[in-house]
């Protein structure tokens, strides 16, 4: 009996080297095209939020608006404010109904407001539809990061989150391009019509080509536990932030509720604190840099390079970064990162030679636009993915506030001349308290 077993069979089966898995090869190109379709739509909300920061100099000198700095600093909060209730509205509604569903009906709104700004007569029409196509642009973005965060490969979230989060500032220097090559030619109206032709386009590809999430995915469990995120309960260490179990889930199904039970609380509010904080220095920079630059007797066109080149940091910046947080962690990268924006803001407020000022203006977007992409790496890795697009839109959505602030602040302070280098300070301020709230978060105890 003994000589029915073949010894040869492991042998041949050894020799010859297994066959490419075709499944791995589509597997890749499903998450390339998904992390793609996710950044050109982020893509083009970042030149509809940021168009209106290199457009305001125009607009002011538009004598049919009435604007004055007030006024405009108000108009410029609106968008945000309207992000807030996207955001808040859109992230539990994502994890419901599904993320491709509301990254379609979010761009929808608010690519035909931006067409409604276009053609504004008045600046209350303006700011009604500048609020309603900000709910569409707080909808986009949790839904995009939470869908390529269920294709990331394992050990890469923290690059999807920054490639993808990288339209906002590569649509910010499309939108100053646009205003250096034809903004004269354009004026502010063209250049919103401009961004609202983009995002036409890159939501007629969306629909075409876009999947909705990975089957079982709201399910599976978080596979990357870094050191900063294990002791809030990354779903990767085999628990909730800390009950310890999956039970908990059960008990608390509701995704609104679950981001604050279970421990998640203090957690969950220093998230929303840091982002509060870094997305008033990020939008304040964006939305007054070139103003602000005016005012320091820097001409319109070098005023202008200045938004060119704190967008063109916050992109190439953000890639090294985002590399060094997927080897040691989000924690320090991101609370350093906060760090680097208000040393560097501070720079700004000094003033002087062209050349200095602009490595400053790289610096600054290095470190608010990097310390913005991985806290939200940081939050996606730190929720189980049942609840994750719900714990992003809360903490990008109430964190939205601060960039609400943002454009009132600058308006205000430039009013009761003040002068920029105060409105310098401020928003060196907020990142350096999104840095301490950041350090306030618990890291992985002994």
């Amino acid at each position: 009996m003994t000589t029915d077993v073949q010894a040869p069979a492991p042998a041949r089966a050894s020799a010859r080297p297994p066959a490419p898995d075709p499944t791995d090869r589509r597997t890749r190109a499903l998450t390339r095209a998904v992390v793609a379709l996710c950044t050109a739509a982020i893509t083009v909300e970042g030149f509809d939020l940021i168009v209106y920061g290199v457009a305001m100099p125009s607009m002011l000198a538009d004598s049919s608006l009435g604007l004055d700095k007030t006024l405009a600093g108000t108009l410029g909060s609106l968008v945000y404010l309207g992000m807030l209730i996207g955001a808040v509205v859109c992230g539990p509604l994502a994890d419901r109904l599904g993320r491709r569903r509301l990254v379609l009906a979010s761009g929808v709104i608010f690519t035909l407001f931006t067409v409604g700004c276009a053609v504004a007569a008045t600046p209350w029409q303006f700011g009604l539809f500048r609020l309603l196509a900000g709910i569409g642009m707080g909808g986009v973005m949790p839904s995009c990061i939470a869908l390529a965060k269920e294709y990331a490969p394992r050990g890469r979230s923290a690059l999807v989150a920054t490639i993808v989060l990288a339209g906002v500032p590569v649509g910010g220097v499309l939108a100053a391009l646009t205003a250096a090559a034809w903004g004269d030619s354009l004026g502010w109206r063209g250049l919103f019509g401009v961004g609202a032709a983009l995002s036409t386009l890159v939501f007629v590809g969306v629909y075409a080509l876009l999947p909705d999430s990975r089957p079982g995915a709201a399910d599976a469990p978080e596979p990357r536990a870094t050191p900063s995120t294990a002791s809030v309960g990354s779903p990767g260490s085999g628990g909730s932030l800390a009950s310890g179990g999956p039970t908990a889930e059960a008990k608390n199904p509701s995704p609104a509720r679950s981001v604050l039970s279970d421990g998640r609380a203090r957690t969950t509010v220093l998230f929303v604190v840091a982002n509060f904080a870094v997305l008033l220095a990020w939008y304040g920079l964006n939305t007054w840099l070139t103003q602000l630059m005016r005012e320091m007797d820097y001409p319109l066109g070098s005023a202008l390079q200045f938004t060119l080149v704190l967008n063109l940091g916050a992109v190439i910046g953000s890639f090294a970064i985002a590399a060094v947080a997927d080897r040691i962690g989000p924690r320090l990268v991101t609370i350093g990162s906060a760090a680097l924006c208000s040393v560097a803001v501070v720079g700004l407020s000094l003033g002087g030679n062209t050349v200095v000022v602009l490595c400053l203006t790289a610096l600054a977007g290095v470190g608010a636009h990097s310390s913005l992409t991985v806290l939200n790496d940081w939050v996606a890795s730190t929720y189980p993915a049942s609840i994750r697009a719900t714990a992003l839109g809360y903490v990008s959505g109430f964190g939205r506030a601060g960039a609400i602030v943002a454009p009132l602040l600058g308006g205000w302070i430039l009013t009761a001349s003040l002068g920029p280098t105060t409105v310098f300070y401020v928003f060196a301020a907020a990142a350096a308290l999104s840095a301490a709230a950041l350090l306030a978060i618990p890291s992985r105890r002994a």
